[in-house]
């Protein structure tokens, strides 16, 4: 007969000792395929809902800080392949209202879409009939809305301007002025998932709110401000690009296109033509040259063998003689130039920085003379968009001739055209930033400004040096409102040429590959697969611990089989063979019986993480998409990891001769480690390192307040202490117990030296029981609760109470009296309360609250000052914000769980972002933030973040903390109301804490109930443990037997003696796991743990003593008189 025949006929007649270990290694398997069928569907489910998010869009186009002229996508489109689709949109953010029903949704995603748009939704034919009389919102906001179809409703969204509106000659300041009620519209219904609903910029497994616009009639009542020269709304800030139902664009495909197709126009840039033939000037529709378009400029000038110089014009107040007495008032409201002196004929080559040069009007109206002083006053704008006057004074130089007259609706070519000022016909038409006739300014205009304005409008008034000028006016959007050429090309050749040094992306237009990002930002940062296979480490160990001790009990009943093989001349190592190769098929039928209950496992655990363990994935529904490449690696795991338990836990059978196996067959004492007592004093050693353990643990107790910020480690530090110290006290008990001899008065003492002589397996019985009940209820020193001390500065909150969000940006300081008055905000209710006021740039979320990998996370433009002594640091501190980065990084803050989990980063790695012209820079983590409200983004100075994005205006984020003496939800209701138009939403600071911690406490949880399900396998391991000590001693109650104790009673006596284990181990781990979490047990710290713990120590407790009861009975089910003819 054949080895493998050996061990078919092995199978067939022991097949009822094979169920357990077939049970076993179904149990190992299952635990180990359903984890990794978790982590396919939660990756499954991520790629799909990344699919859905961009449909069939492959690449897009955008312009975040402003607009291009929506026509680019025609001229793009000419270019590609007719099947791809070029899908002009307008983004935005705006507020919702239903006035039928008085709800307001706030902080929407605007989309003005036209049906280019609805080509490269996922599935096209269920794209709406978007008509021009109605509005469509996907899934999210209905249901935020719980309105029918055919309710009114309102949008709001801000309308973008020329100029940011933080510089001093953007649009009325008046309230509202910068939002628009765009469109009152009926909602025609709602675009679901393949429709396009999950549409958004940003990777997250929650959709974003949205309403869909028809793109006309979006930009009819948006884009009022932008074309300088005619009216023009045809704008869009967005290109989607895609193949419907074919293979993807390239990149670079599409960039190569871009290059040639796009225009000056694109990015808001112009060749103005002056009035000398051959002088052209380019400008910027934002009114100031960014860097990029001034070297662009220059490199094209010295293309063209021209002469280029750069202009500067800036308002100024007032412009009187500086020794002036008060007996003439100044000139009012001026435009003066900076420009290089030797670039202009009527300027003194020599013009020094401390000089100017009036012209033939404000020379004869101050009546100066060379060398007299010239005071200049003018606003500056300083942080919060508060106008300060600063004043400078020359010395008057030389004049310069009288203006030319300007025509109606004309401009000087001096000057950039700004709306609301260059064509107005007096002062009292502006519509900028600050109103020129209020008498608070300290300007009062006369007579003769306004025969000046009327004349020859905007035409400088006085000059100086470009250095000078630039030193006074020079800001975050440029130092330059011009660069004059003095050249014979046409202005044909010169946009040609400037368009040729300037790339799109330093323009402002930027190419994303959106697939690619999408794809990425679906690589969750979380391996849920390995997660939970982490969680199930319990269960694992359980039913591999399950699986061994089974094999090596049904191999010790076959010894005499071993024997024998032994003795007629088969090798041990074919005999070792024999037996492995056994429990290798039964290893692999268990594994495959794994597999069909991996399925329910796994689809059990994604209704958990959508049910009870949803906060561990802020609410997401995942799909059941097991792959066959995971199935296959847990099955080969379990299998793996159940023949090592098995080679294990028979390592030792077959070094006994034949004779003996033989002989002595199942009561063959296995091999066990033994502790043995040393004439070093081992047991003294013991205690002693027993006492010191105990000893630390009551000092940490004692020296720590149960109510203190570090009491959860110390105590937990504490629990681990008392512990080791039960788990040594229990060692030296066995020790001393093992040495003792002489008579055995009583069973007792038998009980305790039957215990003793297997000291080996008596420890690590006691200390797996204790250290399994110790974690898995101890880890409950980890959870944590957003209520506690929610004021105070140190916390997750910083002391603040409210944080929140507008949909439009906020450029006034909430703080200052001038902005309260501007918001129309209750002085005395908001008296000593603080509002932190924050900058930002929208970008992935980086919380745990998100799924998707973050690749760029939000930044936000904080001042350092604002929020020093807030928060908790690991690594340094606010301060850190202001010092230079290394190597020109710039310093960013960030919370600990965000570096660690979110973007998988240590302190000083860097992250890479582009700033408005396209340019890469990098920010570095610098400082640590200890578990805050702060996770999701990254933390910059507001001059920092300012250099980077000067376009990005207002503020967005803002943080409260009400005053103490005052009703914090009045508050809180009071600002909501007064920025209503604005969408600002204020939570509770400790809610948001709460959401984030809410997904820590549920990984807790999930890891306390997958280890108290290990727990309570592990308990039938024990029964194994009691039935293998009962059959080793089936001669030693077979002696007691026949001196006359019934059989009733030596079940009584094996159970208590083993049930001692059992409960010494969970009495030690349960007690050393009160200790744990006793700040949350007694001093209000953290969550208290849920009455789930309680039942799952009875439930150890009873399994325990069921499975002893069970397993003695089993074994001492008959008399044990013959195992007596084998002594």
């Amino acid at each position: 007969m054949t080895l493998f025949g050996i061990v078919i006929r092995n199978l067939r007649y022991y097949w009822r000792q094979h169920l357990g270990v077939v049970a076993g290694a179904a149990l190992c398997s299952m635990v180990l395929v359903g984890a990794l069928m978790v982590g396919d569907s939660v990756k499954a489910t991520l790629k799909r809902l990344a699919d859905e998010r961009i449909g069939q869009a492959d690449l897009a186009l955008l312009k975040k800080d402003g607009f291009f002229r929506e026509d680019l996508a025609d001229r793009i489109a000419s270019e590609l392949e007719e099947e791809i689709v070029v899908a002009p949109i307008v983004v935005s953010r705006g507020n919702l209202r239903a006035p039928d029903d008085d709800k307001t949704i706030r902080n929407v995603q605007v989309l003005g879409v036209d049906e280019r748009f609805w080509q490269l939704a996922p599935d096209p034919s269920q794209a709406p009939d978007l008509s021009n009389d109605k509005f469509f919102v996907n899934e999210r906001l209905n249901d935020a809305l719980a309105i029918e179809s055919g309710a009114r409703l309102g949008l709001m969204v801000e309308k973008p301007d020329v100029l940011s509106r933080e510089a001093l000659l953007s649009g009325n300041r008046k309230n509202n002025a910068n939002v628009a009620k765009v469109l009152q519209k009926k909602l025609g219904g709602v675009v679901g998932t393949e429709a396009f609903g999950r549409f958004g910029l940003s990777g997250n497994q929650n959709e974003p709110p949205t309403v869909f616009v028809p793109l006309n009639e979006l930009q009819k009542r948006m884009f009022l401000n932008l074309e300088q020269d005619r009216e023009q709304r045809d704008f869009a800030n967005f290109l989607l690009i895609g193949r419907p139902q074919g293979e993807s664009v390239a990149l670079e495909r599409l960039s190569t296109v871009l290059d040639r197709v796009w225009s000056l126009a694109d990015a808001g840039i112009s060749i103005k033509e002056l009035k000398d033939d051959s002088l052209r000037t380019i400008r910027s529709r934002q009114v100031f040259l960014d860097d990029s378009l001034q070297r662009a400029g220059q490199r094209a000038a010295a293309k063209l063998d021209a002469n280029a110089t750069g202009v500067l014009t800036y308002l100024v107040n007032t412009m009187g003689k500086g020794d002036s007495n008060g007996s003439k008032l100044p000139i009012a409201y001026s435009m003066v130039t900076a420009v290089e002196p030797h670039e202009v004929d009527f300027l003194p080559d020599d013009l020094g920085d401390d000089e100017i040069v009036l012209n033939q009007w404000a020379l004869e109206d101050l009546n100066t003379s060379r060398n007299e002083q010239i005071a200049l006053s003018y606003f500056v704008v300083g942080e919060r968009r508060k106008l300060e006057v600063v004043s400078k004074t020359f010395r008057f130089r030389d004049k310069a001739p009288m203006p030319l007259e300007i025509p109606k609706n004309e401009i000087s070519d001096w000057t950039p055209q700004i709306p609301g000022l260059s064509k107005t016909k007096s002062y009292g038409d502006w519509n900028i930033s600050f109103d020129p006739e209020d008498e608070s300014h300290g300007v009062e205009i006369r007579g003769e400004d306004e025969t000046y304005w009327e004349t020859y409008r905007d035409s400088p008034k006085a000059f100086v040096t470009l250095s000078a000028g630039q030193t006074m006016w020079g800001n975050r959007w440029g130092t330059l409102t011009g660069l004059r050429m003095e050249t014979d090309a046409s202005t044909e050749d010169i946009e040609n040429t400037l368009r040729d040094e300037l790339t799109p992306s330093e323009a402002g237009l930027l190419l994303h590959s959106l697939r690619q990002d999408a794809m990425d930002a679906s690589e969750s940062p979380v391996e849920f697969g390995g997660l939970f296979l982490g969680f199930s480490f319990f269960v694992i160990i359980a039913a591999m611990a399950l699986t061994g001790m089974l094999f090596a009990f049904a191999m010790e009943q076959r010894n005499r089989q071993a024997g024998l093989l032994l003795a007629v001349g088969i090798p041990r190592g074919k005999v070792r063979l024999l037996f492995l190769t056994e429990g290798s098929l039964l290893a692999l039928v268990g594994s495959c019986l794994g597999i069909l209950l991996a399925y329910s496992y796994g689809q059990t655990v994604l209704d958990l993480l959508a049910s009870d363990w949803s906060g561990a994935v802020s609410g997401a529904n995942f799909d059941f998409a097991p792959t066959t490449t995971s199935i296959a690696l847990g099955t080969c795991g379990s299998l793996v990891m159940a023949l090592l338990a098995m080679w294990w836990a028979t390592r030792r059978q077959l070094r006994v001769e034949p004779r003996e196996l033989l002989a002595l067959g199942e009561s063959l004492a296995a091999t066990a480690p033994t502790i043995q007592s040393s004439t070093t004093g081992t047991g003294k050693v013991t205690v002693v390192l027993a006492g010191v353990l105990f000893l630390a643990a009551i000092g940490m107790v004692f020296a720590t307040d149960l109510s203190g910020p570090k009491a959860s480690m110390t105590f937990f530090g504490a629990g681990w202490c008392l512990l080791g110290a039960g788990l040594l006290f229990f060692r030296a008990k066995l020790l001393k117990t093992a040495s003792e001899s002489g008579a055995v008065p009583d069973a007792a003492t038998l009980s305790r030296r039957n215990v003793a002589r297997r000291s080996g397996r008596s420890l690590v019985t006691v200390g797996a029981m204790a250290a399994g009940a110790f974690l898995v209820i101890g880890t409950g020193a980890f959870r944590k609760d957003s209520s506690q001390d929610t004021e105070d500065h140190a916390s997750g909150t910083g002391g603040f109470a409210f944080i929140g969000e507008t949909a439009l940006p906020v450029y006034d300081d909430l703080n200052s009296r001038e902005g309260r008055e501007f918001f129309e905000l209750n002085s005395t209710l908001l008296n000593d309360a603080t509002i932190v006021p924050l900058r930002l740039r929208e970008g992935d979320d980086a919380s745990c609250l998100n799924l998707n990998k973050a690749l760029h996370p939000s930044l936000y433009g904080v001042n350092p000052s604002e929020f020093k002594g807030r928060f908790t640091f690991s690594e340094g501190d606010w301060s850190t914000l202001a010092q230079p980065g290394k190597d020109g990084a710039i310093p960013a803050a960030v919370d600990k769980n965000t570096m660690m989990w979110a973007l998988k980063k240590n302190i000083g790695d860097v992250i890479e972002y582009r700033d408005e012209e396209g340019q890469p820079f990098q920010v570095q983590l610098a400082a640590v933030v200890d578990g805050s409200m702060l996770q999701g983004a990254l933390y910059v100075s507001e001059q920092n973040f300012q250099e980077k994005f000067p376009n990005e205006g207002g503020y967005r984020g803002f943080f409260v903390d009400p005053p103490p003496d005052k009703n914090a939800a009045q508050v809180r209701n009071h600002l909501v109301d007064r920025l209503s138009d604005y969408g600002l939403e204020l939570g509770l600071a400790s809610e948001r804490l709460g959401n984030l911690q809410k997904v820590e406490n549920t990984y807790i949880a999930i890891f306390q109930a997958l280890g108290g399900l290990g727990l309570l396998l592990g308990t039938a391991g024990l029964a194994v443990v009691v039935a293998r000590n009962v059959l080793e001693r089936s001669a030693e109650f077979g002696l007691m037997e026949a001196v006359g104790y019934p059989l009733s009673g030596l079940r009584n006596f094996a159970t208590v003696e083993h049930m001692s284990l059992a409960l010494w181990g969970l009495g030690v781990g349960a007690l050393s796991a009160v200790v744990g979490i006793a700040p949350m047990l007694f001093g209000g710290s953290g969550q208290k743990p849920s009455s789930a713990l309680g039942w799952l120590f009875v439930g150890l407790v009873v399994l325990s003593m069921f499975w002893t009861w069970f397993a003695v009975t089993l074994s001492l089910r008959k008399s044990q008189l013959p195992a007596l003819r084998n002594e």
